[in-house]
């Protein structure tokens, strides 16, 4: 019996740098039952600067995509499945908002809110609402990332994790305009980078309820406006006894050259992640965000060599095509096709839910220890 296939028909909330990624990724030709399409965006430039935007991403044809000079009219008159929110992170929760009280399914980017009492909100609005919401944090359904969920039984408890990520973007020759140094926008190393390394936390305890964030600490960096937490340090506590500890760190100006024009795609002497467990390590090469390959080191009695020396296990999983970000998009258009015409009807969903709120949990601890502070204003649910 052949499958029926599905296309999921896209907005776009925010025409970001994450936004071109994630639009090339849904418009790459594929096999499979899940198809996607974007059927129009929002922007709050000219609708000029938008088809400029459209036109320079490939596989798509530029002229069957609805540009719309506000988002509230998109929301309200759009035809979409799911709207992709990839506006700066303080605007995610009156975005979103607004597209759960017009019924929109919606994608968000991580982080999804400032802070976990905006996500709950969101996510009982959702509920009420009878769509899907969902935040953005793609890395944890890539191939590798589902592979490690598979074997950590076999790895055993896991005792203590080292997540780093660590990317030298802000230097003298960052415009001083830039988003990733203005505190207005949602500015920080510990939201722009520590919700994928407490991610990978999450990940290694699997979702662990226990887990405590038990001291948090910033070195800030001067942006010549603000100061913008740069160099953190979280450390965390899980299990019941406590028995089971992660050191998370992030850093925007180090280390590494701040010349290098893609600073994702450069070779690090040192792991991103080390998981460390009863009976093997696991380790995730430089970046985490988009791991493709594990590297196991087995030291149970029952694997080790003949010499008594732990066994080494590279194991591949590359992502298929593009970035991967179109992994998580095929997820939300499942969900979406399950539910057919019947949008606003029912019980939402909220897919991811729980890890969302502990990792936000994590970073709202973490910031308050460390002394990141935002305006109220930002922070309001």
């Amino acid at each position: 019996m052949t499958e029926t296939k599905f296309t999921c028909r896209w907005a776009l909330l925010g025409l970001s740098n994450i936004a071109k990624t994630f639009l090339d990724d849904l418009t790459i030709p594929q096999d499979g039952t899940i198809q996607h399409i974007v059927s129009c965006v929002s922007t709050t430039s000219s609708k000029e600067k938008a088809q400029q935007w459209l036109a320079e991403r490939s596989n798509l044809n530029p002229g069957g995509v609805k540009i719309y000079t506000t988002f509230e009219e998109m929301l309200q008159g759009g035809g979409f499945d799911v709207v992709y929110i990839s506006t700066p992170h303080p605007l995610h929760y009156a975005h979103a908002k607004a597209a759960i009280k017009h019924r929109r399914h919606v994608l968000v980017e991580k982080p999804a809110t400032m802070n976990k009492a905006q996500f709950e909100t969101l996510s009982e609005l959702a509920k009420s609402a009878g769509v899907v919401l969902m935040e953005a944090m793609w890395t944890r359904y890539l191939p590798v990332v589902q592979y490690l969920q598979e074997i950590l039984p076999q790895i055993g408890k896991v005792k203590r994790v080292f997540s780093d990520l660590s990317v030298p973007i802000a230097d003298e020759d960052m415009p001083r305009s830039s988003r990733l140094l203005d505190k207005q926008a949602g500015a920080g190393a510990m939201l722009d980078m520590g919700v994928y390394a407490l991610t990978w936390v999450d990940l290694a305890f699997n979702g662990s309820p226990s887990t405590k964030v038990a001291f948090a600490q910033t070195i800030p960096y001067d942006s010549g406006k603000d100061l913008i937490d740069d160099i953190n340090t979280v450390v965390l506590n899980s299990g019941e006894d406590g028995g089971q500890v992660a050191i998370v760190t992030t850093s925007m100006t180090l280390p590494g050259s701040t010349k290098h024009s893609d600073k994702l795609a450069v070779d690090k002497v040192a792991p991103s992640v080390r998981i460390e467990a009863e009976n093997a390590q696991v380790s995730i090469p430089f970046p985490l965000i988009r791991p493709q390959e594990l590297h196991i080191e087995w030291y149970n009695k029952d694997r080790l060599n003949g010499d008594g020396s732990e066994v080494r296990e590279t194991v591949s999983k590359p992502v298929e095509r593009g970035w991967g970000l179109w992994y998580q998009a095929d997820v939300i258009a499942g969900e979406v096709q399950k539910r057919g015409a019947s949008r606003g009807q029912g019980t939402g969903l909220v897919i991811g839910g729980d890890e969302t709120v502990r990792v936000l949990g994590w970073m709202d601890t973490a910031r308050i220890l460390s002394g990141i502070v935002y305006d109220d204003a930002l922070e309001a649910a």
